[in-house]
């Protein structure tokens, strides 16, 4: 039994424009340290299995971009999907990668644009996830532990400890519950038993086939047509690629099966989901402002900049911004509209300034 990890990396990370493009999105930009989120991703994942094990699942326009931010993996292990259709699609197209290497694989799927930290703990939780995979065909997701009564995540409600390993337990899933009302995600937090999904998962790769054969059965139809073009040496086919549900792996499988189990984590989590999070996770000067690039400020305070070190962002007497400048693009709102930006999005879309986004 071996362990491999996949990596998808094939958002759209609107909520990040202009910096975050379609070709260009936010897992390829750094916003938590000097290196891309997917190279900070894979350096975490590294101890848990090497490149040769290691794949990440992009798409057609992002793939060239995304194999350079993957130097020490091997080309062929940066997969791009024909078109978007969803994780579960992006899971399956891994997992055939997975089986065809070892029937008896265990595979760690995770995002490439969360902020974990410390990466000790996050190795010791998946380690401990690896080995509940491998004695047993569960589908186990890593729950967030809730720091408030959040309404953007969709929550996992846990039952009894099925299993301990180390220190972390493995807890019976009992329902997940979708994005909920503040009222309910207040009586959620209350509860103690509901953790925050993260769309982080572990499974021995033969349970989750069954599982898509049993939950799925069109994903795993067209998972056996893409499987014989994959024993010819030949990438999917896009129209058997098109032939697959638009639908997330949560809701096509895991809300549906009857072995999934989840395990606490007991790190430090971000989805890094608006500009806000840049500056939660990033330090900040002496006026509260996290920048990047060249910046030069009178009377600026708790703003976020972001440029580079050619173009020089000034700004005089003004809080709470968010100010982006790219070559072509720049942003400017108050940092308490950030979950807004998508709608700049839609708007170029629907003026068909394609060329801005």
């Amino acid at each position: 039994m071996h362990t491999f990890v996949t990596i998808l990396a094939g958002g759209a990370g609107t909520r990040f424009w202009p910096a975050g493009r379609r070709a260009r999105p936010k897992q390829l930009l750094p916003f938590t340290s000097a290196r891309s989120m997917l190279a900070e991703t894979l350096a975490r994942c590294a101890p848990l299995a090497p490149p040769d094990r290691t794949y990440v699942v992009t798409n057609r326009i992002q793939l060239d971009a995304t194999r350079r931010e993957c130097p020490s993996l091997p080309a062929e292990h940066v997969l791009g999907e024909p078109e978007m259709r969803n994780t579960a699609a992006a899971i399956g197209l891994a997992a055939l990668h997975v089986a065809r290497r070892d029937p008896d694989g265990v595979m760690v799927v995770l995002p490439a644009d969360h902020f974990i930290d410390p990466p000790e703990r996050f190795l010791s939780c998946f380690r401990a996830a690896v080995r509940r995979a491998a004695e047993k065909p569960v589908l186990l997701t890593v729950g967030i532990r809730p720091t408030g009564p959040a309404t953007g995540y969709g929550y996992i409600e846990a039952g009894d400890e099925a299993k301990k390993i180390g220190d972390h337990p493995f807890l019976a899933v009992k329902s997940f519950k979708e994005k909920p009302s503040a009222a309910t995600a207040a009586a959620f937090l209350a509860k103690g038993n509901y953790f925050w999904n993260a769309g982080t998962f572990v499974w021995h790769v033969r349970a989750l086939l069954d599982a898509f054969r049993a939950h799925l059965p069109g994903h795993a139809e067209v998972l056996a047509r893409i499987d014989a073009s994959l024993a010819k040496g030949e990438p999917p086919r896009p129209e058997d690629y098109a032939r697959f549900e638009n639908i997330p792996i949560d809701m096509g499988i895991m809300e549906r099966a009857a072995n999934v189990e989840t395990t606490p984590a007991d790190f430090l989590w971000d989805d890094v989901g608006s500009w806000l999070a840049v500056d939660r996770l990033n330090r900040k000067d002496g006026d509260g402002n996290v920048v990047r690039g060249l910046h030069a400020g009178i009377e600026t305070h708790n703003c976020i900049v972001f440029g580079s070190d050619d173009h020089i962002v000034a700004t005089l007497g003004v809080d709470d911004l968010i100010v982006v400048h790219t070559p072509d693009a720049t942003l400017i709102c108050p940092k308490s509209r950030a979950e807004e930006v998508r709608q700049i999005v839609k708007q170029l879309e629907q003026r068909g300034l394609e060329r801005f986004l």
